[in-house]
Parts: C-alpha cells; sequence; structure tokens
C-alpha cells in the first residue's frame, strides 16, 4: 500500500503517528526540517503525520534514520506499520474471520444445543491419486475407486503446489476436507508459520456469476460477514498477493451442484485459464466435485492430477462414532461407540455408515434416541433426520420457530396470524416444492418459489416487503437451508435430492409419472452392439440407458418403496422393479449393472431377484475375454458390489489371467484384499516373485504383502534387494522396506550391498 493510501485514523495508525511526533519533539525537529533530513516531500510527511497514509517500510527507515531510530525502537515502528496498513488490516480480518466460519460442521445437526465443531468429529480420510496409465472411471460415481495410483492423507493433497480435482460421491467428505484444511492452515497463519498459499473457500456457483476476483470477494463477504469480518472486502484484495510470494489457494466446492452443464464447463474453464495464464504464479486451485463425465473434466487439460477422496475404512467408524457421542453428552461415549458399531455390523450397514455424512447423520440418530433402531435405508436415515430436526425446531414455546417468526405478525390481525401459521404448517412441503424446483434448473430466488404457492401467499393487510421477511426467516429457522450471498440454498445437496424425491413422489399418480420420466430412457446405441447386449444384432433392439443422477434416483426409488407414513401415504415395493429389472439385463448392459450396484451400495432398497440379475450379467461381461480389459474389470467390480459370493472367485482369476496387463491384475488383487485378505497375500507374494513382471510392479506387490502383516514380507524384501537384475534404487527401496519390519538380518543385508560399491 502506497503513501497515498488512505489508512484512516484512529488504532495502530494513530499510535505510530503519536511515536514518531514524539521522536520529533526529543529532537526538537520540525516537520519541514524532518521531511529535510529524511530526504522526503513535505507534502508526504504530512499525510504521514496527519494520518492520511500508511508510510511505505522505505519511507519508514528513512524517517527513522533521520530521527536516529535503530534497534528495537525501529522493530517496534516496523510492528506498527505493519498493523497499520489497510490491507494488513483485511487481511488480518479475513483470517480471524474465516477460521470462524471453518470451524463450523458443514452438516446440518439434530442434537439439542449446537452442532460439534467440526474438528471434535472430523476424522482424516486418505485419497487416491489416479495415474497417467489410469483409465477413467468417472461415470462409474456408484462405485469406490479401487485406484492403483497412490494413497496418500487426502490434506496432503491440498498441501502440494500442484492444482487439483477431487472427487467423491454424494456425502463422501469434500467440504470437510476443504474446511478443515482451511482451518489449520489459517491456524498456521495467524500463529505466523503461513505457508506459500493462503486458502479461500468459494462455491463453484459463484465463478459463473462473476469474474474470479469479484467472485471471491462476493464469496467471501457474504459467507464470513457473521464470523467477524468487520470491513468488506474489496475485490482488489484477491488481486494481489496475500503477501509477496504467496499465491491464493482457491478451494471450489460444489461443482456438481451446478446442474447446468454448460454453466459447469464455463467455470472449469475459467479455472484453466487463470491457472495457465499470466496470473498463474498468484492462484491456485483445488475443485471438489462428485465424479462428472470425463467429457466435461477434460476443459481442466489432462496435467491436472486426479484424487478419489477415499470413504472410512472399517475400523475408523468407532473413533468418529465415539467423537459424536463425546461431543453429545453421552455418559460412556467409548461403550456406546463399541455398541453402535457392532449395531451396523450386525445389521450390514457399515458399508452404507464407511460415507462421512452417512455416519454423521446415523451417529446424530442414535445420540438423540440410543434405544431406537437404526433407519437400515439412506433414504430413511434422510426422513428420520429431517424428522427429528423438523421436531426440534418446531418445539413449543419461546426457543421454537413459531413464537419466533410469528411475534411481528401479531399487530396485523388474525388474519396475518392465521395465514403465518399455515404457512408453519406446510413449511416442510414448501421446502420440498423448493427442493424439486430447484432440482429441476429453477434459478428463481428461493422465497419468490415459496410464495407462488397458496400455503405462503402474501395476505392482503401485511406489508409485502414485510412479509418477505417471514417465509425468509421460516426457510432459515428450518434447519435446511442456509444464506448464501443473500440467497437461500440448502445445507447440502442430498438434502435437496431427498426433498425433491419426496415431492415426487407425494402421491401414487406423481410417483408414478417420476418414476417412468426418470427410467424409461429407450436408446439406439450406436457403433456397434454393446457388450452384454444378447446375441441378436443391435439395430433390432431397444437399448436402455441408466439414469445419470445416482443419488437422487436413490431417494426416488425408496420414496417409492416406502411411502410416507407420516403422510398417510403407502409405499408400493414393486412400484420400480419393471424399470430395474430392465437395467439388470442385457437390454443395458453393464451401465446398467452399474447403475444397480450403486444403489445396492448406497443403501436403496432394490428386489434380489434385480440383483441376482444384474450379478448374472456382471459375471458373464467379467469373464468374457472377447470384451475390453477395463470393462471387465468394471463388470468384476460391479459384481463385488452386489455382494455377490462369485467376486472373489473372479477377482481371483483375474489376477491369474496372464493376457492381462498386470496394472489390470494388480488392480484385480488389490479388490480380491477388500474380499479376502488371506488369497490375496498369496497373489501379492507370486506376483512380487514373478520375473516376467517389470520390476517397479514386483516392488509394488511386496509392498502391498508388507501391509497385510504377511510374515512372507521379510523374506521377499531380502530376495529383492539381493536380487542384481534390479538397479541400485530399487534394490535400496527395498532394503529400506526390510529395514522398516525392523527383523534382524537387515544389519546384515545393508553390511552387503555397502560393500557392491558399484550400488551406490
Amino acid at each position: 500500500m502506497g503513501d497515498d493510501a488512505n489508512a484512516g485514523p484512529g488504532g495502530t495508525h494513530t499510535e505510530l503517528v503519536d511515536r514518531i511526533r514524539k521522536l520529533m519533539t526529543a529532537r526538537k525537529m520540525s516537520q519541514a526540517s524532518l521531511a529535510t533530513a529524511a530526504g522526503l516531500y513535505k507534502a508526504a510527511v504530512s499525510k504521514i503525520l496527519n494520518e492520511k497514509s500508511v508510510p511505505h517500510v522505505d519511507t519508514l527507515d528513512r524517517l527513522a534514520d533521520a530521527l536516529d531510530v535503530t534497534g528495537t525502537a525501529l522493530s517496534e515502528l516496523h510492528q506498527l506499520r505493519d498493523r497499520a496498513e489497510p490491507r494488513r488490516r483485511s487481511l488480518d480480518s479475513y483470517l480471524h474471520a474465516a477460521r470462524n466460519a471453518a470451524r463450523d460442521h458443514p452438516y446440518p445437526g439434530v442434537l439439542s444445543g449446537t452442532t460439534p465443531p467440526l474438528a471434535a468429529v472430523y476424522l482424516r480420510q486418505q485419497a487416491s491419486r489416479r495415474t497417467e496409465s489410469e483409465p477413467e472411471t468417472a461415470d462409474c460415481e456408484g462405485i469406490p475407486h479401487s485406484g492403483a495410483g497412490e494413497v496418500l492423507p487426502a490434506e496432503q493433497l491440498l498441501a502440494d503446489g500442484q492444482m487439483c480435482l477431487i472427487l467423491a460421491g454424494p456425502g463422501g467428505g469434500k467440504s470437510s476436507l476443504l474446511r478443515t484444511h482451511l482451518t489449520r492452515s489459517i491456524e498456521q497463519w495467524l500463529a505466523g508459520h503461513g505457508g506459500n498459499a493462503l486458502p479461500v473457500l468459494i462455491p463453484a456457483a459463484e465463478l459463473d456469476r462473476f469474474p474470479l476476483i469479484q467472485a471471491l470477494a462476493a464469496a467471501a463477504n457474504a459467507e464470513l460477514r457473521s464470523y467477524g469480518l468487520v470491513d468488506e472486502l474489496p475485490a482488489a484484495f484477491f488481486a494481489t498477493p496475500p503477501r509477496p510470494g504467496v499465491r491464493w489457494l482457491v478451494l471450489v466446492d460444489g461443482l456438481d451442484e451446478i446442474t447446468d452443464p454448460a454453466a459447469r464447463q464455463r467455470v472449469l474453464r475459467t479455472v484453466a485459464t487463470v491457472a495457465g495464464g499470466e496470473h498463474a504464479t498468484l492462484y491456485r486451485f483445488a475443485i471438489a466435485t462428485r465424479p462428472l463425465p470425463d467429457a466435461e473434466l477434460s476443459h481442466l487439460g489432462s496435467g491436472v492430477p486426479r484424487y478419489d477422496l477415499l470413504p472410512f475404512v472399517p475400523e475408523d467408524l468407532r473413533t468418529v462414532a465415539s467423537g459424536w457421542f463425546r461431543e453429545s453428552g453421552l455418559s460412556d461415549p467409548e461403550k456406546a461407540a463399541t455398541r453402535f458399531t457392532q449395531t451396523l455390523n450386525r445389521t450390514g450397514m457399515t458399508g452404507l455408515a464407511r460415507i462421512p455424512l452417512m455416519l454423521s447423520m446415523l451417529c446424530q440418530l442414535h445420540a438423540a434416541a440410543p434405544d431406537r433402531p437404526l433407519p437400515k435405508t439412506r433414504g430413511r436415515i434422510y426422513g428420520d433426520f429431517i424428522t427429528e430436526l423438523h421436531k426440534r425446531q418446531h418445539a413449543p414455546g419461546p426457543g421454537g420457530i413459531r413464537d419466533q417468526t410469528c411475534a411481528s405478525l401479531d399487530r396485523y390481525g388474525r388474519n396475518a396470524e392465521a395465514q403465518a401459521g399455515r404457512t408453519l404448517d406446510h413449511l416442510h412441503q414448501l421446502i420440498a416444492h423448493l427442493a424439486a424446483e430447484r432440482h429441476s434448473g429453477n434459478t428463481l430466488p428461493a422465497i419468490t418459489i415459496v410464495e407462488s404457492l397458496p400455503e405462503a401467499k402474501h395476505p392482503t393487510r401485511i406489508p409485502p416487503d414485510e412479509w418477505r421477511t417471514f417465509p425468509g426467516t421460516c426457510l432459515s429457522r428450518s434447519g435446511l437451508l442456509t444464506t448464501r450471498a443473500g440467497e437461500h440454498v440448502f445445507l447440502h445437496q442430498t438434502l435437496l435430492e431427498y426433498l425433491a424425491a419426496r415431492h415426487a413422489t407425494r402421491d401414487p399418480q406423481n410417483c408414478a409419472h417420476a418414476l417412468h420420466q426418470t427410467f424409461h430412457l429407450p436408446a439406439q446405441p450406436a457403433g456397434s452392439r454393446p457388450p452384454g447386449a444378447g446375441h441378436q444384432p443391435w439395430y433390432r433392439r431397444r437399448y436402455w440407458k441408466a439414469p445419470a443422477d445416482l443419488s437422487y434416483c436413490g431417494f426416488l426409488l425408496d420414496a417409492a418403496h416406502h411411502g410416507d407414513p407420516s403422510a398417510g401415504l403407502p409405499g408400493d415395493p414393486a412400484a420400480a422393479t419393471p424399470y430395474l429389472a430392465r437395467l439388470a439385463s442385457s437390454k443395458a448392459g453393464l451401465e446398467g449393472c452399474v447403475f444397480i450396484a450403486a444403489q445396492v451400495r448406497l443403501g436403496t432398497p432394490v428386489p434380489q431377484d434385480v440383483i441376482h440379475s444384474a450379478a448374472d450379467v456382471c459375471h458373464g461381461l467379467a469373464r468374457d475375454t472377447t470384451l475390453d480389459r477395463l470393462y471387465r474389470l468394471k463388470a468384476a467390480g460391479a459384481l463385488a458390489e452386489l455382494k455377490d459370493v462369485r467376486a472373489a472367485d473372479l477377482w481371483h482369476d483375474l489376477a491369474r489371467d496372464t493376457t492381462l496387463d498386470t496394472y489390470y491384475r494388480m488392480e484385480a488383487v488389490r479388490a480380491l484384499a477388500e474380499l479376502s485378505g488371506e488369497r490375496a497375500a498369496d497373489l501379492w507374494h507370486d506376483l512380487a516373485r514373478d520375473t516376467t513382471l517389470d520390476r517397479l510392479y514386483r516392488l509394488k506387490a511386496a509392498g502391498a504383502l508388507a501391509e497385510l502383516r504377511d510374515l512372507r514380507a521379510a523374506d521377499l524384501w531380502q530376495e529383492l534387494a539381493r536380487d542384481t537384475t534390479f538397479n541400485g534404487r530399487r534394490r535400496l527401496e527395498a532394503a529400506r522396506a526390510l529395514t522398516k519390519l525392523g527383523r534382524e538380518h537387515a544389519a546384515d543385508l545393508w553390511h552387503d550391498l555397502v560393500l557392491q560399491r558399484w550400488l551406490f
């Protein structure tokens, strides 16, 4: 900030000027004589002494030299100057407010009191990097990526200096990861240990509304004003480095929440252009999203690393649960967590609970009613969760939403009170209608959408502006929405999807229409017959496409199956069976079976005969040696997701299939390890000793064997370290791995390697 900057009076700026004036008095110097001695213009010194500008660093040095100030006194002057500089004040304000905001848990809560801080219940996840040779699997949103790439702590990928893309399914922990990194980075900055990048969080949609720096300012001001942001941050704040040599790390969240593909492409194009242009040294990007078609993500370019955020491992569940139960005030959180995880195992819900959002909701439901059975499907989890939220928000008395929101309308008479009561009575339906409109792409303001319904119609005696405040307050107090940039948005995309699905199935007629519209997707395949489509010529048969929106479809299926008991709407378990049966047949091929497998993983109720049919199709495709090898692996993965007993044998056979590339064989062993560690260990051992394989793959196989704590790993590492067909670097890797195992013969191995001087 230059000498002409208007820093404003007061605070540290005033203290800085007072120090300079006292020094002038002590040395009997006038303003003019100080300017002459410092070699400065009189007008410049006048602005400084009248608090109209903060001096440059070199200007302050010249003033201090004229005043004969050195040592500690000079350091104190510079500290005051730094704190008085407008940009420094803005930076401090941003740091404190952003830390406060990021500490909040991004998911909604139903427990009494406030939702616990994110750090109290957060558990670090792992991420898997996709290698350059690795095929894209982004179209299989519901299938966890097995990934042969490097597995690393998820926060590490944000600390690296490269732009990256973070992929995870619905509720997979993307927002929590970004917020946790933001909190820890800013705490380091506030402690004086800031790194080479300062993070700023922004919803992806903002990048389609404004140019980059205006979007950053708008998002930061809207999010942080209620968390202690003292002055509005100007766009120029984000147009320059936070500090010399430091970049902005732009954390872009919710790309998938933009419903328009063209808008998503514009956002990605903006990011790619900035990252590869003249401002590349000022901004680095990390983008979090659900898996999207590769054709869209290709706008970022092939050089951007992509990471799959991995779900919790089963051993993590107890740790996370104990954190939630401790924060909720249960008397013995550790014991409660043990019982909770045992219940998950007994009811077959461990897989669903590995999704971070699902686990947080299940923990809260259990803490709210420990004696009540846990809901067993994703839709039921959301239904029970929203019911608890509704009960808390609509509790009688002064703390409830009814008393607080209606009090301001008393003076307008009984008709106004009656309409306000009607709005509150139908608030759940109003929000569901809003969710359906948002899901269909309606971007009108939330209040406009809600007010269009009779249940929220403006009473004639109330001024329009005052009435609009009432439904707006109701939406904010519902616990389902928050305000961002002046607009009401759902706290989580899955809440929107659940409520939209409930709205679509609000009666039997609408339910039938929604199922037909969503699942009746006939298409003629182009090019050649789709694998698994039968022997009849492809041009004579109808091919069924699978819906792309896996998460919403899961909620739709669950709603059709169970109905809405609270509204007296019975479910129909067979309502969607004809559509699912199509997708589980050769008429839809692997695409349809992957959809069925994704729904099973999400906990959606799927008829057993549909699951069996999909499993038979997958089994046949995976064993068809005429098909593409990636296609076969995807079929095997879907079979495993369907929990078919044939999956383990299939993975085992694929791992031993020497016609497959080693990469795919190792993928098969990794998948087998999820089902049978013992059988996988034997395969890792054989691959590591197979001299026909690339040496790097052999080392990776040995490492995987060691991760399984197999006793053969030590002998294997020693054998590889002594293998003279390996180069020196690879042999050293094997020797280091043996050392980590703590085996006694590691010292002898190092001795022998040192004697072989050519190794180094």
